[in-house]
């Protein structure tokens, strides 16, 4: 058998070789290097599974104020909700999301109940943990399947979305693609042509929601753009890259209209 040194490139590629162009090299390590800068925006850091988890004993309104606290995280304090040199109060909480301060202080009482949040009194007031094992807040995220939230857009969102809506975006956060962000049934699948898309009857089903509150909130996320519908034969749901990141690449619209276009779901047609 030849060497290397003698093969010709057809050669080459015939035995399952690859040939790259001096420019392909030199593009391959720049994107490289794209993928090794850290994000230096801070965010918060949810686990999936524990997402899930949650989603078998949270309402809608308790889930979206899980949601709003996960904002307030402080860096290096065991999930304090800490703001302005000042860990939170409840009345605190709810003058910076923009929520009722009377059903702040009751969804935070039983989500504390639920375990999901640490409350601690100092003094004659309490202040409040999430629970680390559930959430993190920082600048580097660690391995597993992980949603990065980032605060600055988590807390304009906060702001601009009702509990509820809160609610439902949260319970969505672990059906994302991590690599097309379109809303599906096996959200770590990275084949276009496998990935199968959620209707909104199945999603329901999965979270445990009235259909009709379902389409209600996915037409409000919608028009207020926490959500982009791409629809071609039929339509996906996308959640914005500037709220989340799944990873560390950008999606394209030829990526996303192929996995609407593959053999699982062109089966129907449905309309979120």
């Amino acid at each position: 058998m030849k060497n290397i040194e003698e093969m010709t490139v057809r050669e080459l590629v015939e035995l399952g070789g690859e040939v790259k162009s001096p420019q392909r090299v030199n593009s391959d390590k720049a994107f490289k290097a794209r993928m090794r800068q850290e994000d230096k925006r801070t965010f918060v850091q949810v686990e999936d599974g524990g997402v899930k988890g949650m989603n078998k004993t949270l309402n809608l309104t308790q889930a979206g104020t899980f949601l709003s606290l996960l904002a307030y995280m402080d860096m290096n304090k065991d999930g304090l909700l800490y703001f302005n040199k000042k860990a939170l109060s409840a009345k605190d909480i709810a003058e910076l999301t923009g929520k009722s301060a009377r059903s702040v202080q009751t969804q935070i009482s039983e989500l504390v109940s639920l375990g999901y949040v640490i409350s601690e009194k100092v003094g004659r007031s309490f202040q409040y943990y999430i629970d680390p094992r559930l959430a993190s807040r920082g600048t580097r995220t660690e391995e597993g399947f992980f949603t990065k939230l980032y605060n600055v857009q988590l807390r304009e969102t906060i702001q601009k979305l009702t509990v509820q809506e809160l609610g439902l975006l949260f319970m969505m956060i672990p059906y994302f693609n991590t690599k097309f962000y379109t809303l599906c049934r096996n959200p770590h699948e990275l084949d276009a042509n496998k990935v199968e898309l959620f209707d909104r009857e199945r999603f329901a089903e999965e979270v445990g929601i009235s259909l009709v509150q379902v389409k209600r909130l996915i037409a409000s996320l919608l028009k207020k753009q926490a959500l982009v519908g791409l629809r071609t034969c039929r339509t996906a749901l996308i959640i914005t890259p500037k709220l989340v990141s799944r990873q560390n690449r950008f999606v394209t619209i030829e990526e996303v209209t192929d996995v609407i276009g593959n053999e699982l779901n062109v089966r129907e047609r449905m309309e979120w």
